[in-house]
């Protein structure tokens, strides 16, 4: 049991890593503008790459490596995204290798709160996924303190980053001025 178990939790690490490895699929950041992708380099061979849109190959055709730009990409999968042959000095040609690319998106959102008056005491920010950075005026760790932050249109950044790729979510947050009432008058 306790081999099965140690078997389990083995195939288990390794089954998690290869979903973000770059071997197949690649995983490239949503609007990143370039990746680089190249083969074992033989001088005799001539390559030919062949890339789906709305990848764009911006250099190296021709050579082992070649730079592509997935800015334009969707999110999701692209299957056989990347082809690659070798053609050598008699014409010749290899069979294709092809690689799959995902493009990884993250959408954070920040729940929206306020507004508030500028005596207010500190409040949490949320937002999702857990786990990124709040920053702007009035932020302190991961609260917003309108008594900090004092009155005015505030706008707070969120930041996440995973899997080597960073995500940016913003709001905007009113503090209103506390009023000010002259004395209380008799007669």
């Amino acid at each position: 049991m306790k081999k099965l178990v140690t078997l389990i939790l083995f195939l288990a690490a390794h089954t998690m890593y290869a979903q973000f490895t770059t071997i197949n699929p690649d995983t490239v950041c949503y609007q990143t503008p370039g990746s680089i992708y190249q083969v074992p380099n033989n001088p005799a061979y001539i390559y030919n790459w062949i890339i789906t849109a709305p990848g764009v190959i911006t250099g190296g055709q021709g050579t082992n490596q070649i730079n592509v730009d997935w800015s334009a990409a969707a999110p999701g999968l692209i299957p056989n995204a990347v082809e690659v042959t070798g053609q050598n000095a008699n014409g010749c040609e290899s069979i294709p290798t092809l690689l799959d690319v995902f493009i990884y998106d993250v959408t954070p959102t920040i729940t929206a709160i306020g507004p508030f008056c500028e005596t207010d005491p500190c409040v949490p920010l949320v937002a999702n996924p857990t786990g990124g950075v709040f920053t702007g005026v009035g932020v302190v760790g991961s609260d917003f303190c309108p008594n900090v932050a004092g009155s005015g249109s505030h706008i707070i950044t969120y930041t996440y980053t995973n899997g080597g790729c960073t995500f940016v979510a913003t709001i905007n947050i009113g503090v209103s001025t506390q009023p000010v009432l002259s004395p209380i008058q008799h007669n």
